[in-house]
């Protein structure tokens, strides 16, 4: 929940970023964002899959846990 008191301080992060000409700004409704962040996850497991077959059929073989291990570990 935003308060009264952060509402003036995100004014006033807003108001100087806009000063020094270094701020973009993109309100969307929740639910929007949320969609656009489960879409950005879709794109990356579509990535690892693709990446997968590639190694698959150049002969390069990765056992299921450690292709889960490593694409893990490029999301952080």
């Amino acid at each position: 929940m935003v308060t009264v008191t952060n509402l003036n301080r995100i004014k006033r992060s807003i108001a100087s970023h806009l000063q020094s000409g270094d701020l973009e700004l993109v309100v969307l409704p929740r639910i929007e964002y949320e969609t656009l962040l489960a879409k950005i996850e879709d794109l990356k497991d579509l990535h690892d899959s693709l990446e997968a077959l590639k190694e698959y059929h150049s002969g390069k073989y990765t056992s299921f846990d450690q292709y889960n291990a490593r694409r893990k570990s490029k999301r952080v």
